[in-house]
């Protein structure tokens, strides 16, 4: 009897999918080709037609994570009646250590596999984000809801800022210096758009300070 032939699609997301379960159970050092040629009864044959390494299948991972992030980012901000309340969805998914879950950054039980994760991160998440953030801006401004203000270089520094906190948070570094950083520097651009003083923006900004107090 021969076995029925899955579609190439279907078959990598099968194996992304046991990756990540094994990886979840038993960290991601923990995990080999052969647990999920075990775990599938597939081939090797099958398994490196679609990745040439774990680091390949992590990288994959890493991606589909970033991907849902950037999708959930621009439907908050999308969804949001106001231009204030979408830039506010927009910095609360843009920073990684505000997320509830971190996806499979939780089973990087290696530090390579944690840089790994951050050059992608750089590569995949920052010009979207830079993007989406724009158009948020544009919108406020143009409904008269922001003041209309050159604002590139508090942004820029709000993304330096945050990628340092983003590394230092997924290295499991000391985050709590650069935090206080990166809550004056939304403060500089809150204030700039003048928009700092609104109730939805100091209970923002007043949960950021309980979170840090907490970690």
């Amino acid at each position: 009897m021969t076995r029925e032939r899955m579609d190439p699609q279907e078959r990598r997301g099968q194996i992304l999918n046991t990756a990540r379960r094994l990886m979840m159970e038993s960290g991601s050092e923990g995990v080999r080709v052969e647990d999920i040629l075990a775990e599938l009864s597939l081939s090797k044959g099958g398994f490196y037609h679609h990745f040439k390494s774990m680091n390949d299948v992590l990288g994959a991972l890493v991606a589909q994570d970033l991907a849902a992030l950037l999708d959930a980012m621009e439907r908050r901000s999308g969804e949001s009646q106001s231009a204030t309340k979408a830039l506010l969805a927009l910095f609360e998914y843009g920073s990684d250590d505000r997320q509830g879950s971190s996806g499979i950054l939780e089973s990087l039980n290696s530090r390579n596999h944690r840089l790994a994760y951050l050059e992608i991160l750089e590569e995949q998440l920052y010009k979207p984000f830079r993007e989406v953030l724009g158009a948020v801006v544009r919108r406020g401004m143009d409904s008269g809801e922001f003041t209309s203000r050159p604002l590139a270089g508090i942004v820029l520094i709000f993304e330096a800022i945050n990628r340092q906190l983003n590394r230092q948070a997924i290295l499991q570094e000391d985050v709590s210096e650069i935090a206080e950083t990166r809550q004056i520097a939304l403060q500089m651009l809150f204030r700039e758009l003048e928009i700092l003083e609104r109730s939805e923006v100091q209970r923002f900004m007043a949960s950021w300070t309980r979170k840090r107090k907490k970690k």
